[in-house]
């Protein structure tokens, strides 16, 4: 039976918050996902069957005086020796100086083969924590604790571990699955709501790129404000998010084949990330991409106008995001970041692009499209020309 079919918010225990569930990831190798709500008092019994000599609790300040003490007292109590160690995150300390300094530091605080280490915050955060765990002495082991929507429906479903580079996003990684994955939906409650729609947006892609379905359900559940979202409600929306991205791993658990498509929007969104210098927020970035491709798709003829329209209506004016390119951004920076990106092959830059809503093109099997540099050019010029970034006053 299919794990998704009935929403995670409906066995319910004692105290009226949901039950906590155990999905498969279908990764290769598979980490377990446990999601729920409030449920800290779950987190040891999969820890101790690690059997480490201590974890180590990576985090920010922030985290750790919100949720990290908590953690860090229930370990304990368990039995568990804990160690807290605090970076800096976000994207501009996505780097490998801040990788360097923190194994640097787990070492000289005496980590060893044995030891786990617990990643608790956002993607950047995470994924610091996560290549730590996998270059230190080789991997140890890795349990990912998000704290963002974005962090619960999107990043923690994917093995991958990276850094930033000078030239672009994700350019120094690695395949590191973690042990299992520890998704608590009450951490979103300190989550600023931008935040939250910037989760929204990849729920929307992969409505986009294989659930025409979950794109009503999404239309339907954003007519209503976020704003008037409750706790319950936030955790039942990211349990769907969470079921139509794990459908697509479903199909390929390697995350090279058609779960490529899960890239969809994002080369031109991560340029614009990049470029930012961590201004414009991945999902906000992926939002402006989406649209680019889809506008791209158009003059390809490849989809109609109706369905690039639909890409601006949901994430502009549905969802409220800015779609401009910042002003400070122009054409050919995007076009040469473009030229570094992770996906790039010794033909050039592919893209995924869209066949219709809920399926991606497939040419040559690897569910991306070569595209002349002077069409892309072209459409991102004439983009930023129809989308102008918001005045202050108009934001």
């Amino acid at each position: 039976m299919d794990q998704c079919t009935s929403s995670a918010i409906g066995n319910g225990h004692p105290s009226g918050y949901p039950a906590m569930v155990r999905l498969n990831t279908h990764l290769q190798p598979e980490p377990i996902l446990y999601f729920g709500n409030r449920m800290l008092s779950e987190l040891c019994p999969p820890l101790k069957r690690l059997m480490p000599d201590r974890a180590y609790l990576i985090t920010n300040a922030k985290l750790l005086a919100l949720y990290g003490h908590e953690i860090e007292q229930t370990l304990y109590d368990n039995g568990i020796q804990c160690v807290v160690v605090q970076i800096e995150d976000g994207e501009d300390r996505k780097n490998f100086r801040t990788l360097e300094s923190l194994c640097e530091r787990l070492v000289e605080q005496n980590i060893s083969k044995a030891s786990v280490i617990l990643g608790l915050g956002g993607g950047c955060l995470t994924n610091i924590a996560g290549l730590a765990a996998g270059l230190i002495f080789r991997g140890i082991h890795y349990v990912e604790m998000p704290t963002t929507l974005m962090g619960i429906t999107d990043s923690c479903l994917s093995n991958k571990q990276a850094i930033n580079g000078k030239h672009g996003k994700n350019h120094f990684g690695m395949y590191y699955a973690p042990s299992f994955l520890f998704a608590d939906t009450h951490y979103l409650v300190s989550e600023p709501l931008e935040s939250k729609k910037a989760a929204i947006v990849e729920g929307l892609k992969n409505g986009f790129i294989s659930d025409a379905g979950l794109l009503d359900y999404l239309q339907a559940a954003l007519q209503r404000p976020l704003a008037s979202y409750t706790e319950l409600q936030f955790h039942d929306l990211a349990y769907r998010i969470i079921c139509s991205k794990l459908k697509i791993l479903a199909r390929d658990p390697s995350e090279r084949a058609s779960a490529l498509t899960l890239e969809y929007g994002h080369t031109f969104g991560h340029a614009i990330e990049f470029l930012s210098h961590g201004k414009v927020h991945h999902g906000i970035a992926v939002a402006k991409g989406m649209c680019i491709a889809a506008e791209l798709g158009c003059r390809l003829g490849l989809i109609p106008r109706e369905l690039a329209d639909r890409h601006t209506n949901l994430l502009g004016a549905l969802l409220g995001l800015d779609l401009s390119i910042p002003e400070e951004i122009g054409v050919d920076d995007i076009l040469a970041v473009i030229d570094t990106d992770n996906k790039k092959t010794a033909g050039g830059t592919k893209f995924v692009l869209l066949k219709k809503a809920g399926e991606c093109l497939n040419p040559d099997g690897d569910f991306q499209v070569f595209v002349e540099p002077a069409v892309i050019r072209s459409v991102l010029t004439e983009y930023k020309c129809r989308f102008a970034p918001r005045t202050p006053s108009a934001a």
